[in-house]
């Protein structure tokens, strides 16, 4: 099977998440907010990094303990890559919290609904936005609300 090729190498994630760097997500789903997670990356090598996700109250604050997990950088790239006959990958410049973005916007055909990622170059690792849309829809969105740490 063909693969849409991936918006970002290992090597460009890896420079992206150095010790300390920490992304603040929240998911919303039907307009309500569903989720609020940290995820924060620590102690990186050449070949992975550690990665903590802590859920977060409304206000921002830790609610519970992180969850943490080790990765290598070639899991964290291949987690974008999709097959290429349902992939439409294109640019597109979006609104976010963290301001004006340019993405590589790749579109997933899953069945009866359509995954979309945009990946912005200037953040290099997980989408600054995704959406579940369905009959043309967002059903589900999450969405980076902020970044700190080591490399913002």
């Amino acid at each position: 099977m063909i693969m849409a090729a991936p918006p970002f190498t290992s090597a460009q994630i890896r420079a992206a998440c150095p010790h300390g760097h920490t992304l603040d997500i929240v998911t919303e789903r039907d307009g309500e907010v569903v989720d609020r997670r940290r995820t924060s990356y620590f102690n990186p090598d050449e070949s992975g990094v550690s990665i903590g996700v802590t859920p977060l109250g409304a206000d921002g604050e830790p609610t519970g303990t992180a969850m943490e997990a080790w990765s290598s950088w070639d899991d964290l790239r291949d987690n974008m890559v999709y097959p290429g006959d349902v992939t439409t990958v294109t640019r597109e410049t979006i609104e976010t919290p963290l301001g004006r973005l340019e993405c590589a916007r790749y579109d997933v055909a899953s069945g009866e609904v359509t995954l979309v990622f945009w990946f912005s170059r200037d953040h290099p690792g997980m989408p600054i936005r995704s959406a579940t849309v369905s009959d043309g829809q967002e059903v589900e969105t999450t969405t980076v609300a902020a970044v700190s740490g080591a490399s913002s």
